[in-house]
């Protein structure tokens, strides 16, 4: 599917989006570890990008290393994951997305819960498609209830996201 209509002219921005759909705009990850405080998901652990691999659209900001920012409205998709050490205390380990610093609809996943064996492991964030607007900006954010401050892993098991454009509104 494309973004044409019968009688449209062919314009650079609708070649531009018709060329975007279906490409990995940016991929980052997390290749230090970082703190999660114990508890609910909360803003404040969104984790922050400190390995840029892909920034097709030069958007990335290091000032705000927690965020991707829309550079224009249409819709995207976000996956990613996040990597915890290895803690055996607790229940749950989850990531959520936010846009603009709240909790989404479908934002939530949790497929780790129940009794935690000492080994790190990776939770998969949903796959979540969403109509963005210019300025809007996209966290991913862990959440584990151990007791205690959490690190995220390295290596192999390393969090991170990735931003695909999907097609304009």
């Amino acid at each position: 599917m494309t973004n044409w209509l019968g009688g449209m002219r062919a314009t650079a921005d609708r070649m531009y989006d018709t060329d975007l759909i279906g490409r990995v705009v940016f991929l980052a990850n997390r290749a230090t570890n970082q703190s999660i405080s114990s508890g609910a998901d909360n803003v404040a652990n969104a984790l922050q990008w400190d390995e840029v691999n892909y920034d097709l659209l030069g958007v990335f900001n290091p000032a705000q290393p927690t965020r991707w920012t829309c550079p224009r409205a249409g819709w995207w998709t976000f996956q990613g994951a996040v990597g915890f050490n290895a803690a055996a205390g607790g229940t749950t380990r989850e990531c959520c997305w936010y846009v603009n610093g709240g909790l989404i609809s479908m934002g939530r996943a949790r497929p780790i819960s129940g009794t935690i064996a000492g080994n790190p492991l990776t939770v998969d964030a949903r796959s979540v498609p969403r109509l963005m607007a210019v300025g809007d900006y996209v966290q991913l954010v862990p959440a584990q209830d151990s007791g205690s401050a959490l690190l995220t892993a390295t290596g192999s098991f390393r969090s991170y996201i990735s931003i695909t454009y999907s097609g304009p509104a």
